[in-house]
């Protein structure tokens, strides 16, 4: 698929604020509505964007434990067969093939300990997996579309331990179900999905906005047809102290491949996620990364992904 600068800088805006009416968006992006309308039709039918979907802060709704899981399988064509236990299970976000140290990636969502490890114990009991690693995040940081020359400032973390609990009603569940299936939904489809009416629909959006509830939305992306690739970069830090802390943050925040961090208390204890046009680009990111940690003992593993099997569901649990 071919792309002009005016499609990037459109990609760009859409990532960050893609619930914006048209309008906004063609005066943001110096377009026509029609503009507009024509690419964004043209970017979902060529499966470009796959799934608009919201940022949500779990904590806020009683969810504790955010999981990366990643297996490593015993036998590679046994891949498949686990990939069709766990597409529907109720605590997935998103996973897929990986390509390194392991095979399988998942990222999880739990109320607490307890159900992520009834969770694990349950996975054991496949007989094709030889190894696996729980990254559980107390730190995780999103960032725009840097590699499409995008700074907005709007990065932000979705892990924070001060957040107020929330106990949404049947409405806002409804209303948040419709939202995770396509984010950037208008609210009278979302009025007809739920049967709920378009003023109480606006108004309680805006309420779990402001209760920090929705933190933002983000665009999942055939990043092939982008001409990027993604992957994970899983650095355990011998010395990670509060000054190496911050150093990470700072490359992350400056790095136009970094897409996301993530800060662990248990081994990996960092993951970069990047993406990348060539192998060039990886090399760079580690050698920086070397460079500002020279005083520290690092170890790195490169991790290659695959695009997610399917669409993100960032509300698996409603």
């Amino acid at each position: 698929m071919e792309l002009k600068e005016s499609d990037f800088k459109l990609l760009a805006h859409l990532y960050h604020n893609n619930r914006e009416p048209i309008s906004k968006i063609a005066k943001a992006c110096k377009l026509t509505r029609d503009q507009v309308e024509y690419k964004l039709n043209k970017y979902v039918s060529s499966k470009l964007i796959i799934k608009f979907f919201p940022v949500i802060n779990y904590l806020a709704l009683g969810y504790n434990c955010l999981a990366i899981i990643l297996i490593k399988t015993s036998k590679e064509y046994e891949i498949g067969s686990l990939l069709k236990n766990i597409q529907r299970d109720k605590n997935i976000i998103s996973y897929g093939k990986a390509f390194g140290k392991y095979d399988l990636y998942i990222n999880s969502i739990f109320r607490d300990e307890k159900e992520l490890s009834e969770y694990i114990s349950n996975l054991m009991k496949e007989d094709n997996i030889s190894d696996y690693t729980i990254i559980k995040p107390y730190f995780t940081e999103l960032y725009p579309l840097k590699f499409l020359n995008s700074y907005y400032k709007n990065d932000f973390s979705i892990i924070n331990e001060s957040e107020v609990k929330i106990k949404l009603d049947e409405k806002e569940k409804k209303i948040l179900k419709s939202l995770s299936k396509n984010g950037r939904a208008k609210i009278i489809d979302i009025a007809k999905e739920t049967k709920i009416s378009s003023e109480l629909i606006l108004y309680k959006l805006k309420h779990l906005e402001k209760e920090r509830v929705i933190l933002g939305s983000r665009i999942q992306f055939d990043m092939e047809k982008l001409g990027y690739s993604f992957s994970t970069l899983l650095l355990n830090i011998k010395s990670f102290s509060d000054a190496n802390k911050e150093k990470i943050k700072k490359f992350a925040k400056e790095s136009k491949n970094v897409n996301s961090i993530i800060l662990s208390l248990n081994k990996p204890n960092c993951i970069i996620q990047l993406f990348h046009k060539n192998n060039q680009e990886i090399k760079d990111v580690i050698s920086n990364l070397k460079d500002i940690l020279k005083n520290s003992e690092i170890e790195i593993n490169l991790l290659l992904i695959n695009q997610e099997e399917g669409e993100i569901n960032t509300l698996p649990f409603l």
